[in-house]
């Protein structure tokens, strides 16, 4: 009888998840409208405030062990994992081994996903890149300054990346990533270059052929606050590593 009801348990939990994943696609995708998906969340328990994570690099057993207790929904898509929950989860997400993660702003269920996506995405992206656990959107003040309309960010990264963007898919050149890097550093070259695996005048020629391509010239502080904005814009909308 103990095993029966274990095996019910279990069974229960599976079925849960995968609503939960389905349900979780669904409102990433904008095909739930707002009562149906306040209906959705409340049958997982998600009835306040909530928020999305993008986690990273966390092992699978230990994501779902912190989250067993804890009312959420889980969706798996490529490398990334999506949790939506309480704000309340930071804690146990970010105490994950190894784990980088970004947590978006809290917002009602039954709210548009698009804003907290984005949030979230650009969120993981500053933790990959700094290697903390978790960062919280809002917390770095470049991405107060970003706009929320993708179309914008969009824009954005065309018209001051563009080229660059397209000369690096072409000849794998990896002229932002040595351009991010560089910024990154305070504009050290020695100290970029070392990260890079590069030498110095190595990073010199892609700074040289960054501007060139971009018509900016990384001297000016009012190029340099341009192109470190579209940068932060193309990680929010999931164009960088």
């Amino acid at each position: 009888m103990a095993a029966l009801q274990v095996a019910m348990v279990r069974n229960e939990r599976e079925t849960l998840r995968r609503e939960g994943a389905e349900t979780l696609a669904e409102l990433l995708q904008e095909v739930l409208d707002p009562a149906a998906a306040r209906r959705r969340l409340a049958r997982h328990s998600i009835e306040g405030d909530a928020v999305l994570f993008v986690v990273r690099h966390a092992p699978d057993e230990a994501l779902l062990h912190c989250l067993e207790d804890h009312p959420h929904l889980l969706l798996t898509r490529g490398g990334d994992r999506y949790v939506l929950g309480a704000p309340e989860l930071a804690d146990a997400i970010g105490g994950l081994p190894a784990v980088a993660a970004g947590m978006s702003r809290p917002f009602r269920p039954g709210a548009a996903l698009k804003v907290a996506q984005r949030e979230a995405l650009w969120a993981v992206s500053k933790a990959v890149e700094s290697a903390r656990p978790l960062v919280r959107y809002g917390a770095d003040a470049t991405g107060r300054w970003l706009p929320e309309d993708p179309a914008v960010l969009t824009a954005l990264v065309d018209h001051v990346l563009g080229e660059v963007l397209r000369y690096d898919a072409a000849h794998d050149s990896q002229l932002l990533l040595s351009v991010r890097t560089w910024m990154e550093r305070d504009r050290r070259t020695e100290t970029a270059a070392a990260a890079l695996h590069i030498h110095p005048n190595t990073l010199a020629y892609r700074l040289r052929r960054f501007g060139a391509l971009s018509g900016r010239d990384l001297s000016s502080t009012g190029a340099l606050t341009e192109v470190w904005l579209a940068i932060q814009a193309a990680g929010a909308l999931g164009l960088t590593d």
